[in-house]
């Protein structure tokens, strides 16, 4: 998934050497809820900004929407007319 199709849910702040605070947006994160084994979960990234932002937060906050049946719907055997030559 590129910068562009992340879904940017909050933001985050260093605090000390260990620790990093984050806010989230429920409005934002509502719709990202799934259910496993009876419980509601949401999957989150936390990435570190390159450049500390107006307000102080040091980290970015979003959706990880990955799905591994996905992934592997996705990808295509190699065919034997390929011509490498391995």
């Amino acid at each position: 998934m590129d910068n562009n199709e992340r879904k940017f849910v909050g933001g985050g702040k260093q605090n000390g050497d260990y620790y990093i605070n984050i806010s989230l947006a429920k409005s934002k994160i509502k719709d990202h809820f799934f259910e496993y084994n009876g419980e509601e979960y949401i999957r989150l990234t936390i990435g570190k900004r390159k450049e500390v932002d107006q307000y102080g937060k040091t980290h970015a906050v979003w959706i990880n929407d990955y799905d591994p049946n996905k992934a592997k719907e996705d990808k295509k055997p190699v065919s034997a007319g390929d011509h490498l030559p391995f």
